[in-house]
């Protein structure tokens, strides 16, 4: 990644045109907007544009505009995504989802920077700057006839490739840190820290999702975890599913490694205060949070529910030890 870094900050103050390929969730748009923030351009406007998002018979209208009358249902004239970003950064991501009757007018926007409206006579001209993405072989789409190759050639002057996440397990600690300082402002939280043990479970962890997967995960956690700092029983249970059910904290017949380094009295203590959290989140999911419900399973009642809630730092969906 540090290699991505760098070929973002020699292109960024230039105007070539940038295609970046990668797998879904892997950050393209994050770069794309690193170049565009980075570039001289960086005071007009970004505009993304998912290529795959947007039915075929309305992109060019989509990316062009069209005038009044272009097509039925046309009843007055519209600018397209194109005016949109005059002066900025045209950002297509999926590229190659593109049919072959956009790609030749996007051709000409790129070689001639004009471009017409649907239903339009006039030529109007256009000064942006085109970043391209693709989790797709634009090379074998080329080979198959399904891709113009003048168009690959034009979008493809710098090349910036993001690897998967499961290839750089050392960038996961520095994207969970950044996500969970983010997240925990935006919900007016305290800043979650990342204990050692949920640490090495998530770099253990290979994130078919990519980026946007670490985001999602810690979206849960901000959410869900009780205390300011993420453990293993607090992570969500995807991060579990490969090494089976048992090997997750809390589940039934897991427990915490014992501690031979320690005083008996204190090993237990340890080993207890495990069990009670691992039992009570157990049994809180089960019944919904609700508190009244959780008691009457366990066989305790509701107050010596409520004691040890509160000193695990459990909190029910109403926010507090006491909800139900």
């Amino acid at each position: 990644m540090g290699e991505v870094v760098r070929w973002v900050r020699r292109v960024a103050p230039t105007d070539l045109a940038v295609l970046v390929t990668g797998g879904s969730g892997t950050g393209k748009e994050v770069v794309a907007r690193a170049i565009h923030r980075l570039s001289r351009r960086a005071d007009h406007p970004f505009v993304p544009v998912d290529c795959g998002a947007i039915p075929r018979d309305l992109m060019e209208s989509e990316l062009f505009g069209h005038e009044r009358g272009a097509f039925t249902g046309a009843d007055t004239a519209r600018p397209g995504l194109v005016e949109a970003a005059q002066g900025g950064t045209f950002f297509l991501d999926e590229i190659g989802e593109l049919e072959a009757g956009v790609q030749a007018r996007l051709l000409r926007l790129l070689q001639e920077g004009e471009y017409r409206r649907v239903g339009g006579s006039q030529m109007r001209t256009a000064s942006l700057r085109i970043i391209a993405a693709t989790h797709r072989d634009l090379e074998k789409a080329v080979r198959a006839g399904v891709f113009r190759e003048d168009l690959y050639h034009r979008i493809h002057v710098v090349r910036i490739d993001l690897p998967p996440l499961c290839e750089r397990p050392e960038d996961v600690p520095v994207l969970a840190e950044h996500f969970l300082r983010r997240l925990s402002q935006e919900q007016g939280r305290q800043l979650l820290e990342l204990s050692p043990a949920a640490l090495r479970a998530m770099q253990a962890y290979p994130w078919p999702g990519n980026v946007r997967e670490v985001l999602n995960c810690c979206r849960y956690l901000v959410g869900l975890t009780p205390g300011p700092v993420v453990t293993e029983a607090d992570l969500p249970p995807f991060l579990w599913k490969q090494r089976g059910s048992a090997d997750r904290p809390g589940a039934p017949g897991a427990g915490p490694p014992l501690r031979h380094d320690l005083p008996y009295k204190q090993a237990r203590r340890l080993w207890l205060q495990h069990f009670e959290s691992a039992f009570l989140r157990h049994l809180l999911q089960e019944h919904g949070g609700n508190v009244s419900k959780a008691a009457l399973a366990a066989g305790i009642d509701r107050k010596s529910i409520q004691r040890l809630m509160k000193r695990h730092g459990l909190r029910t969906r109403e926010g507090g030890p006491g909800g139900g």
